[in-house]
């Protein structure tokens, strides 16, 4: 706009030289822009204004009177003291420059320059980094503190003295405790009859088989039942119809899911629940001795008498038998409480060791309290210490 404006002025500039006669000698302007429909003569002049200045230098070397320096031929009153045309000069005025303030920053409207606008986005940046950070330690501490999802497991599985590992134990694969549970699985072949490793394993693995096919949407209680009889079913086909009661083995199923554990118990190995410092036997042991002592209720027999009967310990309900006498399925299950253990062991553990003498050596993590105990029962020496084997369930929150 400033050159627009100045070449107005000198459009005005250029119209008073046509009519006012310019003194010889006069030096010409220079630089002036050229205005529409005029041509450029010699100096890079107007041609107008080059014929009235040759035209003025004519006249006044004809009268041989030359005009003062300075003043127009013909005027009244000298060029330096004629009072100019009253012109008003513009120029463009830049925009004034946004004021800084103290702190060398641009003004700004009253709420974006408060200070407590920079403190609430800190406080939220600050908020949303805080939150991903613990989140990534959650997601973190899920995949090193804790080998399954929400649950350690230790295990412990040990010959002892016998000539054979009857004994057998699984656990379902962690990675599915979100979608189906996760399954522990513990059978104790029975020693005083044949094939007890065969069958205690093919109880273990029909078990196993039977929950990796469920689809998670099964009411647990029915599932374990389900699972029981794959199981029974599948030591029936090892003996044989003609071989019930020649062979057989203990059976214990753990489930945990939805934050509560389930089982289902057939003979004499036992669950144990470990909290706050408390063991607490979850199950009742298919025994002699519990049917003698109800035949002592029932006035068929004293109570030293049932209680002293050397038969008492021998199982009647057992996998292999043919048809299950008895199954324990708890009427609710457990509701876990994070830091509770559960612990599935056949009763090479529990015969050797005292509930006070588990109770202590189950303290630590599920890895440190299953190597205790097997430290332990090592270290009693019996020459008769039967196979021993445990699988115990520590539950984190996310069990």
């Amino acid at each position: 706009m400033t050159d627009r404006l100045l070449v107005a002025q000198e459009e005005e500039g250029a119209a008073g030289a046509a009519m006012t006669p310019v003194p010889a000698g006069t030096p010409a302007p220079t630089g002036t822009p050229l205005l529409p429909d005029q041509g450029e003569g010699e100096d890079g002049l107007p041609a107008d204004v080059l014929q009235a200045a040759k035209d003025a230098a004519d006249k006044a070397e004809a009268t041989a009177s030359p005009a003062p320096s300075g003043a127009a031929a013909g005027t009244a009153a000298p060029a330096a003291t004629e009072a100019p045309a009253e012109t008003t000069e513009l120029t463009a005025s830049p925009a004034p420059a946004p004021k800084e303030t103290a702190g060398g920053a641009a003004d700004l409207p009253g709420w974006l320059a408060s200070p407590w606008l920079s403190i609430a986005l800190g406080a939220c940046a600050l908020g949303l980094l805080v939150s991903n950070i613990v989140l990534l330690l959650r997601r973190r501490k899920r995949k090193t503190d804790l080998p399954e999802p929400g649950v350690r497991v230790g295990r412990v599985h040990e010959q002892g003295a016998r000539q054979y590992q009857q004994d057998c134990l699984a656990v379902s694969d962690p990675a599915e405790l979100g979608r189906q549970g996760l399954l522990a699985v513990v059978a104790d072949g029975m020693g005083g009859l044949s094939d007890g490793e065969k069958l205690s394993a093919a109880a273990v693995e029909a078990a196993l088989e039977g929950f990796a096919v469920s689809t998670g949407t099964e009411q647990p209680a029915q599932l374990l039942l389900t699972l029981a009889r794959r199981a029974t079913q599948a030591v029936n086909r090892v003996l044989g119809p003609a071989n019930y009661r020649k062979g057989g083995t203990t059976l214990l199923l753990g489930l945990i899911r939805g934050g509560r554990f389930y089982y289902l118990t057939v003979g004499d190995s036992h669950i144990y629940l470990l909290r706050g410092g408390a063991l607490v036997l979850l199950n009742r042991e298919h025994v002699y001795a519990n049917e003698l002592a109800l035949r002592s209720v029932n006035g068929e027999m004293t109570a030293a008498e049932a209680y002293g009967n050397s038969e008492g310990g021998g199982l009647v309900s057992y996998l292999g038998m043919g048809t299950l006498k008895y199954a324990d399925i708890p009427a609710e299950p457990v509701k876990i409480v994070p830091g509770d253990k559960f612990i599935l062991m056949s009763d090479g553990v529990y015969n050797a060791l005292t509930p006070a003498e588990m109770q202590t050596l189950l303290d630590g993590s599920a890895e440190t309290a299953a190597a205790r105990l097997g430290q332990a029962i090592a270290a009693k020496g019996y020459v008769n210490q039967d196979n021993y084997t445990a699988v115990i369930l520590e539950c984190g929150p996310e069990a």
